[in-house]
């Protein structure tokens, strides 16, 4: 499967534990995107739990997740030409994983990659857990996002999902880069958290975004209601947003930059 590369910016979010906040910033980044950066995005949602679905329903093309993988013909694809468009999940989704890899893997690569000559970014969001979606979508990216909260089985479940896209990088996909490690849902009144911060820093300093989100209730409640939190009216959907932006920039910054991760001068905020 090495014999096509992936093109564009087409960005996974992902991590094998669930519960880390993985669609919540894939839907905010993409919005992110097309609000402040002006690109035309494209979001792919591979989660049958469908929450990237259900808070972007406003942007819909009509066109299920499942139909990328699709090997028999050629799937009718949405264009660029609205800020974002949404591939959604479905029903069908889990299906996918009891497919025969060495087909629907390429043909789910073909689709991506004609998608990423279309938008300015691809976003995917991708099930809790390794198994043929998460592959596929690794196998078809130019850059790997891990959102993680700073709890121990996070911790576990962010050294496996290292361990998986330095796999997918070696053996299937050498433009692959991890962009970042995003530390979410941050309680600065935890001591344990905080502890588990500096032993992250210390062992994948490399690879942590150095800012971080904490936990905030205007990101749920603007999602529930459909919209970006910097749209909503409230002193603390501002503070969200403000941790919001500084980790999407540093993010962009890693995922435009071919070098991969940021230089060491970086300090945490």
């Amino acid at each position: 499967m090495r014999e096509e590369q992936a093109v564009g910016n087409v960005v996974v979010f992902g991590n094998q534990k669930g519960g880390v906040g993985k669609s919540t910033l894939a839907v905010l980044y993409a919005w992110w995107l097309a609000e402040m950066q002006r690109r035309s995005v494209c979001v792919i949602d591979l989660d049958t739990q469908a929450n990237s679905s259900k808070s972007l329903r406003q942007f819909t093309t009509g066109l299920e997740a499942s139909r990328l993988f699709d090997q028999a013909a050629p799937t009718p694809l949405p264009t660029g030409g609205r800020a974002v468009s949404l591939v959604a999940s479905s029903r069908c989704m889990a299906d996918v994983e009891l497919a025969r890899p060495e087909l629907v893997i390429p043909a789910f690569r073909r689709s991506v990659t004609r998608l990423a000559q279309d938008f300015d970014a691809v976003v995917i969001d991708t099930p809790p857990a390794l198994g043929l979606r998460m592959s596929a979508a690794l196998i078809a990216a130019t850059a790997a996002v891990c959102p993680i909260e700073l709890e121990e089985y996070s911790i576990d479940g962010v050294t496996d999902m290292l361990k998986t896209i330095f796999g997918v990088r070696q053996r299937h996909n050498p433009q692959l880069r991890l962009a970042g490690i995003v530390l979410n849902r941050f309680n600065p009144r935890s001591l344990r958290q905080k502890a588990a911060m500096q032993e992250l820093a210390e062992n994948f300093r490399e690879f942590v975004i150095p800012a971080r989100i904490s936990i905030r209730s205007a990101i749920p409640e603007a999602l529930a209601e459909e919209m970006p939190v910097w749209r909503l009216p409230k002193t603390a959907a501002r503070e969200a947003s403000a941790e919001l932006m500084r980790v999407f920039e540093l993010l962009q910054q890693r995922i435009d930059c071919s070098c991969g991760p940021a230089p060491e001068r970086e300090v945490w905020a």
